[in-house]
């Protein structure tokens, strides 16, 4: 398999202009199409719209055409730095500016793509909601990459580490990782466990093989005292990993999805580019 769209999110920040770097050298990696996403926001303060409004309506008309144009005037700014670097690829490209008062407009636009790019955290112009890359992989249903805000490889994914665990969360990152993991000079699978198998088993290293990757080398860390994300970027150290695979874990609680303890802490200080799914 391969990513056939990457769904990229913009605004007008420096880190913004390197995702959308990445992105383009993603798509040209993998010949696919790239689509840029930005995010608006419609919320009106309170003091606006709230009860014992005393703003004439002409105030309030004239404030929300101010703040449309000046999103439009971000949009644009945006999307010319995005069009520019398509175009300069040579790539099949497209545009999306969408609602980003709630994550639900781009969890859609997620599970419409292979792969979404993300930084941690985004927040649309004006908006007072943040939304998270957590969020995104968690409801997705697919592969969420997430760029901190500088600091990582231009060519990043050619030494990979899979966080590993037994488990479906694993599993499926595994699988939404493939084209990354098919092109990698180097493969490390970490498993954390104080019982843990000294080798990956037959059917694991089989699977990596038939979908042409090469052969992985597992480290199994049995410190069963020290933080897993800490391990991890330990083990990125070491290994010169530029790259790592992490099914995202979580569990429902009153209905909101609440992330454990090992994706929350990477997701909060990422090591290096992070793929997740769940």
């Amino acid at each position: 398999m391969t990513y056939r769209n990457i769904l990229v999110q913009i605004d007008n920040s420096t880190s913004a202009r390197a995702r959308v770097a990445a992105a383009i050298s993603l798509a040209l990696r993998f010949k696919c199409a790239v689509t840029g996403v930005f995010l608006k926001s419609e919320f009106v303060p309170n003091y606006i719209v709230g009860e014992g409004m005393v703003l004439p309506s002409e105030n309030v008309e004239a404030f929300i055409e101010e703040r449309r144009e000046e999103t439009n005037k971000a949009m644009l700014a945006a999307r010319r730095v995005f069009d520019e670097a398509a175009r300069g690829a040579c790539i099949p490209f497209h545009w999306l500016d969408i609602n980003g008062d709630s994550p639900a407009d781009l969890i859609d636009c997620a599970r419409r793509h292979d792969l979404a790019i993300l930084p941690p955290e985004m927040k649309a112009v004006f908006s007072q909601t943040v939304i998270t890359a957590a969020e995104i992989g968690m409801a997705s249903g697919g592969p969420v990459l997430v760029l901190k805000h500088g600091g990582y490889p231009a060519e990043f994914g050619r030494k990979i580490l899979v966080a590993w665990k037994d488990s479906r969360e694993s599993a499926r990152a595994l699988r939404d990782a493939w084209p990354f993991l098919a092109q990698a000079e180097e493969i490390h699978f970490l498993a954390v466990s104080p019982h843990g198998e000294a080798e990956l088993d037959h059917l694991l290293q089989r699977h990596l093989h038939v979908h042409g990757c090469k052969e992985a080398r597992l480290v199994v860390d049995r410190n069963d005292e020290a933080p897993v994300a800490d391990l991890i970027r330990r083990q990125v150290g070491i290994v010169g990993a530029d790259l790592v695979v992490l099914g995202l874990y979580g569990h429902s609680r009153l209905r909101e999805m609440v992330l454990g303890g090992v994706s929350r802490d990477l997701l909060r200080d990422i090591p290096m580019p992070l793929l997740v799914s769940h």
